[in-house]
């Protein structure tokens, strides 16, 4: 209705070329423009994860083609943009295209399917750097064409809508604003409406949409206004304000080295900031969209405001060196706030949870706005602010209005790649983010202080005073010296740290994530990373871990080849390599950074990590099975909490499929399921998703954990050789271990065969299952935190049940007997345990 609308306006007014109208309307068009174009990255982000891995390096990738096709279409339109007669109309057509592109991305990569596997099979391991470029080559005929559309259509509107001096940075700004305005809006639509409603395909296909009907509104204006007036967008009418300001080449080139450091420490500040942010705000889909929709808002904001006085400055290269110092101060304050954000956040979000009556959903969302916003904010409002100033600097003959506009964005956003990877790649690994920080505080201040000394040479004093250095200096060395000194820490999401002096055993922020190894105060050792606890050595944990490991060895008659997806505190490992008849474990572990980390943890894991038969690969588990041509006896599964955003992949109906795929003739596949944190309808969803794909699965329980276990062929448990496995000293002290003493008390912990299973998803009309394409557990899960498991054990309990006589093979009356009866003395035991203190 209000696009509706503003079209009428335009229409009514269309006998003004430049209308107050008309502008209005093509803010209204650049609005939604922007909308889409942050719609399609979250998008592409998760399809190109999907396609080639979700490591660090396939994340950087996407990210740089995707800049890249920004800076890209931005240095080819500031070539040719003045030269176009009919600016907004091509405009109009860019849009059509950009929509047409993004429809078409899904496709492409179907297409490099087979290629890309081939390319990993040969080159993955023995030259890299082919795999990698492959990757690159992937990325970019995918998403070069859309993307460098997408950074074309700035200069094409400040080109046709800007015909005076005194409306060049008001006017550039606006434009710039109200884009961002419109990718803050679809960070925030995109991620809690249109992706959790519809999904990848469809939400990609309404913004397809919407880009049709933006390109149809401009081209038919276009077209429209340039015949019927006889007006280009080259015509350019007499000032009545003032002239554009005049430098110096020289100056020129210093305001453009300005702002591509400017776009270099943004980047880099925002990676490293998005770091701190997750370790309290835990690393959920919807977190990063509220840590990117804060940044955008302030770009916005800033970029709103300073267009409104940019074109009144009459040394705007001045103000733009006033910012980049400004921004210096407040990069080196967010230093000392990495020590504060923690506490703030953990106070603040249980506070609200409180005040909301147990709402922790809405208390998280909320907490993470007010948080973000505190500490992003100042600075961002500042980075919006440098590219109207940066224009209205650089453009020294309003003839090269819409060229000088594509190259400031050109050259910010081809700094803003080199700083994401600096700090991706160097800063954080090496530095960690409080001495990460510091460093991009002293690029900004590097700039300014560059653009300032290079203004020396104008005809006007305009460099900036002496004081204001002096203070902005002064303070950046305070906050540096307090950041030093303030103490290190472990942070747990939402401030669950509850040992108030953990022994810190290992701790590095590295390229692609933050592990920190700990001991409590009674002695247990927790694993972190980014912030979220996976594991820990308590009883309660060690079950799960024990038991995954056991429990396919021993349901299998002679397993061999074995596949671990994930490696963890590495319990699950150690038991696996203890049966004789292992011969080869391929562990696929997504990051060298938790490899490290078991240097640390050699006294709970044997050194598990130089047993002779681990085979490691670095990479996304679900990559590797996608790709890989290995067969397997045993796949066992151990991802993180599906709430953490790109881990719900591993969760999904087609990776079961996948790993289907990759077992041997009887193979058995054993998949982690946490029943905590999770409400009862999203656990019945990732279950029936396993079964789907498993229909001969069964279901087996540890307090607060399950594990669906499945093989193709109908599930059968072996007396002789479970009695022969029990009488390995090395299976019988593991068992012990977690209090489980004999093959039937083993048995006991099974809650569902295939038919119990069908019996209980069959009781309730729902029938969803996540996909890849809807991501049903990684949209739902963040906000069911507070979910317990005796929310759902009493329905498992009520449809609980398996036949010894179809199940068991081999066994005497006696041996099916003991069974039965430690099944049923366990279905009394579930809802007592649940009340006992953990241990």
């Amino acid at each position: 209705m209000v696009l509706v609308t503003a079209v009428s306006e335009a229409f009514r007014r269309a006998r003004w070329p430049t209308s107050t109208g008309l502008v209005s309307l093509f803010c209204l068009l650049f609005f939604f423009s922007g909308t889409t174009s942050l719609i399609y990255q979250v998008a592409w982000v998760r399809s190109l994860s999907l396609f080639f891995g979700s490591d660090v390096y396939s994340a950087t990738i996407t990210l740089a083609v995707f800049m890249g096709g920004l800076a890209l279409g931005s240095w080819l339109a500031s070539h040719f943009v003045d030269t176009w007669t009919r600016p907004i109309a091509i405009y109009g057509l860019f849009e059509i295209a950009i929509g047409l592109a993004a429809l078409a991305v899904a496709s492409m990569l179907d297409w490099f399917h087979d290629s890309y596997r081939l390319i990993y099979n040969q080159h993955f391991e023995s030259a890299p750097w082919v795999y990698n470029g492959f990757r690159m080559v992937v990325a970019t005929s995918s998403l070069i064409v859309p993307t460098t559309l997408m950074g074309a259509t700035l200069p094409l509107l400040v080109r046709y809508f800007v015909r005076q001096a005194d409306q060049l940075g008001q006017r550039a700004g606006t434009f710039y604003a109200m884009n961002t305005l419109g990718a803050f809006c679809g960070t925030l639509v995109g991620g809690f409406v249109l992706l959790p409603m519809f999904g990848v395909s469809r939400t990609v296909a309404l913004a397809a949409s919407l880009n049709f009907a933006i390109g149809v509104v401009a081209l038919f204006m276009g077209v429209k206004r340039t015949s019927a007036l006889g007006l280009s967008g080259n015509a350019i009418a007499a000032s009545p304000g003032p002239a554009v300001h005049k430098i110096s080449e020289l100056e020129r080139r210093a305001v453009l080295a300005a702002i591509a450091l400017s776009g270099l420490a943004a980047l880099a500040l925002e990676v490293v900031w998005m770091r701190v942010l997750v370790q309290s705000f835990s690393a959920t889909v919807y977190a990063f969209a509220i840590m990117l929709a804060c940044f955008l808002f302030g770009i916005y904001y800033g970029s709103f405001k300073a267009s409104r006085c940019a074109d009144r400055s009459p040394l705007p290269a001045k103000t733009l060196s006033g910012l980049l110092i400004g921004l210096a101060v407040a990069s080196t304050f967010l230093a000392v706030c990495t020590y504060l954000v923690p506490h703030l956040f953990g106070m603040l979000v249980w506070s609200l949870t409180a005040i909301l009556k147990d709402a922790f959903g809405t208390a998280s969302v909320v907490a993470q706005f007010i948080v973000a916003s505190l500490v992003i904010l100042g600075p961002t409002i500042m980075l919006g602010a440098t590219f109207p100033f940066a224009v209205k600097a650089v453009t020294s003959d309003l003839e090269r209005r819409g060229s000088d506009t594509g190259r400031v964005y050109a050259v910010n956003t081809a700094g803003g790649i080199i700083g994401s990877l600096l700090a991706g790649f160097v800063f954080l690994p090496f530095l960690g983010a409080r001495l990460s920080l510091l460093i991009i505080g002293g690029l900004f201040a590097f700039a300014g202080l560059l653009l300032s000394h290079a203004l020396r040479s104008g005809a006007m004093p305009t460099t900036l005073r002496l004081p204001f250095v002096i203070a902005g200096l002064g303070a950046m060395a305070v906050f540096s010296a307090i950041s030093v000194a303030l103490p290190s820490q472990t942070v747990a999401n939402y401030g669950l740290q509850r040992s108030t002096q953990p022994q810190v055993l290992h701790h590095r922020e590295g390229v692609a994530h933050t592990v920190s190894v700990v001991r409590n105060d009674s002695g247990t050792i927790i694993m972190m990373v980014n912030g979220n606890v996976e594991a820990d050595t308590s009883l309660i944990q060690r079950r799960h871990f024990v038991l995954k490991a056991h429990l396919p060895l021993l349901l299998h008659p002679n397993p061999e080849q074995i596949g671990v997806v994930g490696l963890g505190l590495g319990i699950t490992l150690r038991s696996t390599t203890r049966y004789p008849t292992v011969r080869r474990v391929r562990l696929i572990e997504l990051t060298s950074d938790m490899v490290e980390a078991h240097q640390h943890l050699k006294e709970i894991t044997d050194d598990v990590m130089r047993n002779p038969k681990i085979h490691l690969r670095i990479d996304d588990g679900r990559n590797f099975m996608a790709m890989s041509d290995e067969q397997f006896d045993l796949i066992t599964a151990d991802p993180i909490h599906p709430r953490i955003t790109g881990v719900g992949f591993l969760y999904t109906r087609e990776y079961y499929e996948v790993i289907k795929a990759r077992l041997r003739p009887g193979g058995i596949v054993t998949q982690w399921m946490p029943m905590y944190s999770i409400s009862p309808r999203s656990f019945d969803a990732a279950f029936r998703t396993f079964a789907q794909a498993f229909p001969n699965a069964s279901f087996w329980y540890v307090r607060g954990h399950g594990l669906f276990v499945a093989r193709i062929e109908p599930m059968s448990v072996d007396c002789r050789n479970l009695a022969a496995e029990f009488a390995n000293p090395l299976v019988r002290e593991d068992f012990s271990s977690i209090q489980i003493n004999s093959p039937a008390q083993f048995l006991g912990h099974l809650l569902m065969d295939s038919d119990h299973i069908r019996s209980y998803l069959a009781r309730s009309a729902n029938d969803e299952v996540n996909t890849d394409d809807n991501a049903y557990l990684e949209y739902r899960t963040p906000f069911e935190f507070l979910g317990r498991t005796d929310a759902i054990i009493p329905d498992l309990i009520r449809y609980a049940g398996w036949s010894p006589e179809r199940i068991m093979r081999n066994c005497s009356a006696e041996q099916a007997a003991a069974a039965s009866d430690e099944f049923q003395k366990r279905l009394g035991r579930i809802p007592v345990e649940l009340t006992e203190p953990l241990q």
